[in-house]
């Protein structure tokens, strides 16, 4: 510890001793500085959807959290030196949450858009997704694109943008809108309506589990358009951000993020 000494007459004393307390407080900035920024980076919190499969998810069978997302974090956290602490918060609280601080980083099915971006940063996309469609189970046509379901009756769900988009088109005989993906699977089993469309990777999710009984998921179909998904961080978070946009190069020059796509049928 330093201690105060009263100038002597040519001054030089003070003035070395006053460099040496200088730099000392100096170092000890730093290195306090430093070691909040470790801190930082090494453990982060994120905020999660409790049952958005397969984007990000409880299971309640070995209560941790599974989906593409938490995958791809988890592998980007190896690559850049950090771990990630899950918190499972409503879809629609996930960006006040990261806005206040409450978590460092959203994972989920988040795709950017531009009243998003206005209020927070989004990753480079992490992955791109469509709408795929289940027919019947004996329904053994080959649906490659939208043009094939013409004249036909088609379900999809309530305030989606899809479903506007399906009505404007006025190629088919009815779009029955639904509140949840279950209801539309039951009547495409009872053969009600000819095709359900829901995200492609939901509806994989969902016939890997046996839930789509009656129906079958049609692979290949062309969806009228792709849209990303990616993480997102506060704004002005510009040196985690560059983290994770690193950390997700790195994982798909070595093949890892083409594994998790692949485990969670984000390709067709």
């Amino acid at each position: 510890m330093f201690q105060y000494m009263p100038q002597s007459a040519s001054g030089k004393h003070v003035s070395f001793f006053q460099r040496m307390l200088v730099t000392a407080a100096i170092a000890v900035a730093t290195a306090c500085g430093a070691s909040q920024a470790g801190a930082a980076q090494t453990n982060i919190s994120a905020g999660t959807t409790p049952s958005s499969v397969p984007n990000a998810f409880l299971d309640i069978k070995t209560n941790q959290i599974e989906g593409v997302m938490p995958d791809v974090i988890r592998a980007i956290g190896q690559r850049e030196g950090f771990d990630v602490s899950f918190n499972v918060i409503p879809f629609s609280a996930l960006i006040q949450s990261v806005v206040s601080d409450k978590i460092d980083l959203i994972v989920a099915g988040m795709s950017p858009t531009p009243k998003r971006e206005e209020v927070i940063d989004f990753s480079q996309p992490v992955a791109y997704f469509g709408k795929g469609i289940i027919v019947n189970a004996s329904d053994k046509h080959s649906y490659h694109t939208i043009q094939d379901l013409k004249g036909t009756v088609v379900g999809a769900g309530v305030g989606e943008e899809t479903s506007d988009e399906l009505i404007k088109l006025g190629i088919f005989k009815e779009v029955k809108l639904y509140n949840t993906g279950a209801d539309m699977a039951r009547d495409v089993a009872l053969g009600r309506i000819t095709a359900a469309f829901n995200d492609y990777p939901v509806w994989k999710a969902q016939e890997a589990a046996g839930t789509l009984q009656g129906t079958r998921v049609v692979d290949g179909f062309q969806p009228l358009r792709r849209v990303p998904i990616a993480f997102g961080v506060k704004k002005g978070n510009a040196a985690f951000l560059t983290k994770i946009n690193d950390g997700l190069a790195k994982i798909k020059a070595d093949g890892t993020l083409d594994k998790i796509l692949k485990k969670w049928n984000f390709v067709d």
